[in-house]
C-alpha cells in the first residue's frame, strides 16, 4: 500500500539546501514525496510528521517514491525523531534505522538488514550493510535527536550527522548504485512512534550543507557554484574556485574555498585552506570545526578530537 505524505518540494528555499530533492526535482512533475508502507501502519499529516501505529511482529520500511536523481552529486536529508517508541521492557523495540535502498529491497526488514539496503540503527549506533552483520559506527539516537544522511556521489561515500555534528564516513562504495537509490526509514516498535523528514523545505542542522557561514559577498557565487554541481559537464574548479583570487590573509576567501572543497570532498585542499586560516588565528572557530570534521572523515580521530575540543 502507498500512503501519500505531503511534503512540497517544488521550490527551493535560498540558504537552505542546494543538493536536496527540492533542487534535483525542480524541473520534475513530482512535487511530493510518497512513502511506501508494507503494513498500512503509518499515518502522515500535513505538518510533515509521520506516525507509526506499532506492530510488534514486523519491521516497516518507508521510502521515497522517486530515487535520488542522477544529476545529484550530493544528496542530504535529515530525520527529526519526535517519538522513538522506546519500550524499556523490550530492547528489541523502539528501533529506528535511517538509510537508503534500491527499489528491489524488501520493506519488511530494517534498512541494512536485507539485500540492497543500508542503514544506521538507533539502538546500538551500528551501520548495517545489506546483511544482519553490523559494523560499529556512531552513537545511539533517540527522541529529540536529528539524524542526517549525506550521499556524496563525487567520492562515492556516505556519512551521517547527529544534531548537526558530522559522524564520519559510514560507507564508501556508491559507485555502481547511482540512479537506483531511495532514501528510506525503518521502524520497529510495540507502541506509537513518530518522525519528521526534512528534504530541504526547512533549514538543516548540519551547517556544512547551508550557506550560513558564507560571507555575503560570496553568496551569489556560492549559489551558482552549487547549482553547477548538478551539471556533469562542468568542473567546479574551473567555474568558480580558480576564478577567485585569494589575496594574502583574506580570511573570507579562505573560508569560502575551504567550504567549497569540503562539499566536493577535496579534503587535501580543505586542510590547506584551513591551515592558512589557523596560521592567521589559531582560535578560528570555523577553521577548527571544519579541520576537525575533515580529519574525522579521513579517519584521523586523534587529530579530529583535538580540533573539535578546541572549537
Amino acid at each position: 500500500m502507498t500512503l501519500p505524505f505531503s511534503l512540497n518540494l517544488s521550490s527551493r528555499i535560498p540558504g537552505h539546501n542546494f543538493f536536496s530533492f527540492a533542487a534535483c526535482l525542480k524541473n520534475s512533475s513530482e512535487s511530493q514525496i510518497k512513502f511506501h508502507d508494507q503494513f498500512a501502519s503509518l499515518v502522515g499529516d500535513d505538518t510533515g510528521e509521520d506516525t507509526y501505529k506499532g506492530d510488534p511482529d514486523n519491521d516497516a520500511v518507508i521510502r521515497t517514491n522517486n530515487p535520488i536523481p542522477l544529476q545529484c552529486k550530493l544528496f542530504y536529508f535529515e530525520i527529526d525523531i519526535t517519538n522513538d517508541g522506546k519500550n524499556e521492557e523490550d530492547e528489541k523495540n523502539g528501533i529506528i534505522a535511517i538509510g537508503f535502498c534500491t527499489k528491489s529491497a524488501k520493506l519488511n526488514k530494517l534498512p541494512g538488514c536485507g539485500e540492497n539496503s543500508w542503514g544506521y540503527h538507533s539502538d546500538d549506533g551500528n551501520f548495517f550493510d545489506c546483511s544482519e552483520l553490523e559494523e560499529p559506527y556512531g552513537p545511539t539516537f533517540k527522541t529529540s535527536d536529528t539524524i542526517g544522511c549525506c550521499l556524496n556521489f563525487r567520492n562515492n561515500t556516505v556519512l551521517y550527522t547527529k544534531n548537526g555534528v558530522n559522524l564520519g564516513i559510514a560507507f564508501q562504495d556508491l559507485k555502481d548504485l547511482k540512479g537506483n537509490l531511495y532514501p528510506c526509514i525503518g521502524i520497529r516498535s510495540k507502541v506509537r512512534m513518530s518522525i519528521k523528514a526534512n528534504f530541504g523545505h526547512k533549514k538543516f542542522k548540519y551547517a556544512a550543507i547551508t550557506d550560513d557561514d558564507i560571507d555575503d559577498r560570496f553568496k551569489e557565487k556560492w549559489i551558482k557554484a552549487l547549482e553547477q554541481c548538478d551539471n556533469k559537464d562542468k568542473d567546479m574548479n574551473n567555474d568558480f574556485i580558480k576564478s577567485l583570487e585569494i589575496k594574502q590573509n583574506d580570511e573570507v576567501a579562505l573560508r569560502y574555498h575551504a567550504k567549497a572543497h569540503f562539499i566536493m570532498g577535496k579534503y587535501k585542499e580543505v586542510l590547506a585552506n584551513l591551515t592558512k586560516l589557523l596560521e592567521i588565528d589559531q582560535n578560528n572557530a570555523f577553521a577548527l570545526r571544519y579541520h576537525g570534521e575533515t580529519y574525522l572523515i579521513l579517519g584521523k580521530y586523534e587529530e579530529s578530537s583535538t580540533d573539535l575540543k578546541n572549537y
